[in-house]
């Protein structure tokens, strides 16, 4: 087999994992993905040198021309990881009359979440790359008569995955540039209970009666955004690496499936349309790191910024649904839903250690820790995205088996406990038949006490010919 037929076999392969290579999310997304990446706790900047660059820096894509223990030959790379990630939350609510419920715990079973890349080196100085790839991310599934109900239901459904072609270039031998053109479709299947209390009257909070379970869906396939980056080696033992993501603007046409609440009040009546548009953003974000690498080993300190400020809100915008028939009332428009998030940009800090014990062992170590605030305000934290400033702790294993290198990783996140008070939270409960910017219904769902963990353990494989 040429050096032709095996380029085009790998893309072949990788092109057919792809398209089944879609992973679950619904959560605020952690500072970290892929497999050896994560067992350095997300320091990946400065010392990106394999296809895992495609989601840290571009610029590591350079690092793939040629063949180190080959100079002067070009060669193909491929890269194929997975890990799985499950997250683990506990809530105990404050409900609008003050009174505590009972403990409740999400019942998502965790999701496997893919990493396929492959890298072709043109010249000695351009490599062109293609891969596809998901956030880690945790998500929540909640009973739907259980304290979470006004917040979130099930995200369990929901689904992403990012394509990107990326390119890396050495300017010299010691300056590195790269970027990539991406784009992200994302599947969103969201469940909640939104309040059914009609405008003509008043209704006690949380009244069951007038519980609608409904279901929102939606599928945005072209949401392009990218990203640049550059390296630097300022000394033979020291690199250093700065890259930017743009943000993704998530929005398309949707639909809605309401179950009518339970009261007289619906008695008759029936639901007409079913479309809805849904739009929010996810942020851009900064990378920047500095790697030292004496000898055998690598270290890596390394921050990211995310610019979650821009995640301001999420829309979702019926298009002449209305309830008709209602007894006593006739018909109900559903009015926009605007769900509050008010973000804050997020930063994390991380130290990630790699290296080769013995020298006549193809054997490496990793580990790492990794810091990150909080992105959502105490204000307006629910169980529909649980986050909270987190450390993590990572580590891993690598073997070389001739051109074949095996990863593995271990990384434990753990969110420090939040507490909202009632004096704090204003997460408002949802009603789509109520003008609630000039009749509020001044009932907020996210007061009390959230607990959030995340595991996530990963085997990776690359090979290089």
């Amino acid at each position: 087999m040429n050096a032709r037929t095996r380029s085009a076999t790998a893309l072949a392969l990788a092109i057919s994992l792809a398209a089944t290579a879609t992973a679950t999310a619904g959560g605020m997304v952690l500072p970290t993905r892929g497999v050896r990446t994560t067992a350095r706790g997300g320091a990946f900047v400065a010392g990106a040198d394999d296809l895992g660059a495609l989601g840290f820096n571009p610029a590591g894509l350079a690092h793939l021309a040629v063949r180190g223990s080959e100079k002067h030959r070009l060669h193909d790379s491929l890269l194929i990881d997975a890990a799985f990630v499950k997250q683990a939350v506990t809530y105990t609510r404050i409900n609008s009359g003050g009174g505590t419920e009972p403990t409740v715990d999400s019942t998502s079973p965790g999701l496997a979440i893919p990493t396929i890349g492959y890298a072709h080196g043109l010249t000695e100085r351009l490599v062109i790359a293609a891969g596809i790839f998901a956030p880690y991310a945790g998500l929540t599934k909640f009973a739907e008569d259980g304290p979470a109900r006004y917040s979130s239901i099930d995200l369990s459904k929901s689904l992403l995955v990012v394509a990107a072609l990326g390119v890396g270039f050495k300017l010299s031998d010691k300056v590195r540039l790269g970027a990539t053109l991406e784009n992200m479709v994302f599947m969103l299947s969201s469940s909640v209970i939104f309040a059914g209390c009609p405008g003509e009257t008043v209704c006690a909070p949380e009244d069951p009666e007038f519980d609608a379970l409904t279901q929102v869906t939606m599928n945005d396939y072209l949401s392009p955004s990218g990203s640049v980056g550059a390296q630097v080696d300022l000394h033979r033992l020291v690199t250093a690496g700065v890259s930017f993501h743009g943000p993704f603007k998530i929005g398309g046409k949707g639909k809605v499936q309401t179950r009518l609440p339970s009261s007289g009040f619906y008695d008759g009546a029936s639901v007409e349309g079913d479309r809805v548009d849904v739009a929010f953003t996810l942020p851009a974000s900064f990378r920047a790191g500095v790697e030292v690498h004496p000898g055998r080993w690598k270290f890596e300190a390394a921050v990211d910024v995310e610019l979650w400020k821009e995640h301001d809100e999420m829309a979702i915008t019926p298009k002449g649904v209305r309830i008709v028939n209602a007894a006593g009332v006739g018909t109900y428009v559903l009015s926009p839903i605007v769900i509050p998030r008010h973000y804050k940009n997020s930063v994390a800090g991380s130290f990630g250690i790699e290296g080769q014990p013995v020298s006549h062992l193809p054997l490496r170590v990793l580990a790492g820790y990794t810091y990150e605030t909080a992105a959502a305000p105490d204000a307006y934290l629910s169980t529909l995205t649980v986050d909270g400033n987190k450390q993590a702790f990572s580590v891993g294993g690598g073997y070389a088996f001739g051109r074949w290198q095996l990863d593995a990783m271990l990384s434990f996140f753990k969110m420090k406990d939040r507490t909202v008070t009632p004096d704090v939270g204003l997460a408002p409960q949802l009603s789509p038949i109520r003008d609630t910017s000039t009749d509020p219904l001044n009932v907020y769902v996210n007061w009390g006490t959230y607990k959030a963990s995340w595991l996530a353990a990963g085997l990776g494989v690359t090979t290089a010919w």
